[in-house]
């Protein structure tokens, strides 16, 4: 038996050992968070589960994920592989600010989160795939389309799961996955299942939902080939996504800041996607674009009624690599749908589906560290976002500031004239402490409301004032 050292051979995080043709690592991942929100819901407030409205809330989040992985060798047949873990996380204090805090009873909560197995080519295929140019794989287990746009958390954190802000769960049940990994051009084909508990959750979880979908990819890799497997590793993408949603519970839907039902019209819902990303241009490989372009249709809804919607985003960025601290600058500008008549037989309100925090980072779909955590959801929303990037210090220490500018798309959708919802300020460092695998991240952040704001709040209470925020988080990877 042979022992390898975390930091050996590659950057994949655990502790390895091999008994040949197997082996197998052990991760373990920890983090905490500590967060204070002052004028939750811009004054108004934000409810608990005890019906107690409180204006400002303090809470603690905490997480471990103990995690065993085994790669098994077939040689001339494939490589066998896979994956379980279990994630327990409690929350403590007030409970997060949300305008129906759902962790303000303190909750606790201990379960299997990965549980999967899969199969990869190896040289078996030679003649007509590259290396594991077939990987198939089954179970509980993580996927994402792309960075993030449409579907990558599966499983929804808060109420009787705990962690709402860290997170940790994000896989989706029962899946079937092939991925055809071959270059320049490669493919998904999925099946998925939403992790969903209505008694666990109090009612409150996604709705239960079963869908399958292609995504194919043109693409270059940065380096050897490994683009063909990793997102990050992609020099420049152009790619199609199809979507079906082939069942749905209707019993319940997810609900948006307006408080509009943004899944009931989910069940057979079809979804177009076109996307293209990264540095297109060779003569100036410090300049990246990004993009998606998508619809939602569906003849069949729930309701009674149809579905048409839309999404859409565009972002240049730009790193001065030549320059100290090699700053980058991002602009971005979002579009998801609202609908101006809510009482037509036409559902315009763009379902975010299973779009979170995505491979670019964690403001890629999770605009705003206050609006999107704690004020709204991307639906009936167009954003302008600016974003300044720094590493002061390489590989130790990095920083960054946001900025979030909100705007309604149709206002009339939650009883609103104006469109100005909300802006926002966000500035945070991460610090990659000399203790190997122990990263520390503060933040704050402030959101103004806009007059369309006050007045979807529609109360004689405040709801004028600005929510302030301060964070740190502590995480360690083994």
């Amino acid at each position: 038996m042979a022992f390898a050292n975390p930091a050996a051979a590659d950057d994949e995080p655990g502790f390895k050992f091999n008994l040949a043709p197997v082996e197998l690592r052990m991760t373990f991942d920890v983090a905490s968070s500590f967060q204070s929100v002052q004028n939750a819901q811009h004054g108004i407030g934000s409810v608990g589960r005890d019906g107690v409205r409180r204006g400002g809330r303090q809470w603690s989040e905490f997480f471990f994920k103990p995690g065993l992985e085994f790669d098994w060798d077939s040689f001339d047949y494939g490589e066998a592989y896979g994956k379980a873990s279990v994630v327990g996380t409690a929350t403590r204090g007030a409970g997060e600010a949300g305008a129906a805090s759902t962790t303000s009873d303190r909750p606790e909560h201990l379960a299997i989160n990965d549980l999967a197995a899969g199969w990869r080519s190896g040289p078996l295929f030679d003649s007509v795939l590259p290396p594991n140019g077939l990987d198939v794989s089954f179970g509980n287990q993580e996927f994402a389309v792309g960075d993030g746009f449409l579907i990558v958390n599966g499983t929804l954190d808060g109420g009787g799961r705990a962690a709402y802000y860290l997170g940790p769960r994000n896989v989706f049940e029962r899946t079937a996955i092939v991925r055809l990994n071959t270059e320049p051009v490669r493919a998904d084909f999925f099946r998925l299942e939403a992790g969903v508990d209505q008694k666990l959750m109090h009612g409150g979880d996604n709705p239960a939902t079963k869908l399958h979908g292609v995504n194919l990819e043109w693409f270059a890799s940065k380096g050897n080939d490994e683009g063909r497997r990793e997102y990050d590793q992609r020099k420049w993408y152009v790619a199609l996504t199809y979507i079906k949603v082939f069942a749905a519970d209707v019993a319940f839907s997810f609900a948006g800041a307006d408080g509009a039902s943004l899944a009931g019209n989910r069940d057979g819902l079809s979804v177009y996607s076109l996307r293209a990303g990264g540095a297109f241009l060779s003569s100036v490989p410090d300049l990246k674009l990004f993009g998606e372009w998508a619809l939602e249709r569906n003849s069949n809804g729930a309701t009674g009624g149809s579905v048409r919607a839309g999404a859409w985003y565009a972002q240049p960025q730009y790193t001065f690599s030549q320059l100290p601290w090699k700053p980058s600058l991002t602009w971005r500008y979002a579009h998801f749908s609202g609908d101006a008549d809510t009482t037509d037989t036409i559902d315009r309100s763009w379902d975010p589906l299973y779009s979170d925090a995505g491979a670019r980072g964690a403001t890629t779909w999770t605009q705003g560290q206050i609006f999107s955590q704690y004020v709204g959801a991307n639906s009936n929303l167009d954003t302008h976002h600016l974003g300044l990037d720094i590493e002061p210090i390489a590989d130790t220490l990095k920083a960054g500031f946001a900025y979030f500018h909100h705007d309604f798309d149709r206002p009339s959708q939650v009883g609103a004239r104006s469109r100005r919802l909300m802006d926002e300020y966000d500035v945070w460092l991460e610090w990659t402490t000399p203790v190997a695998g122990v990263t520390v991240s503060p933040g704050l952040g402030l959101g103004r409301p806009g007059a369309g704001q006050k007045q979807a709040l529609g109360t004689t209470d405040a709801n004028n004032r600005t929510i302030w925020l301060g964070q740190l988080i502590m995480t360690y990877e083994f």
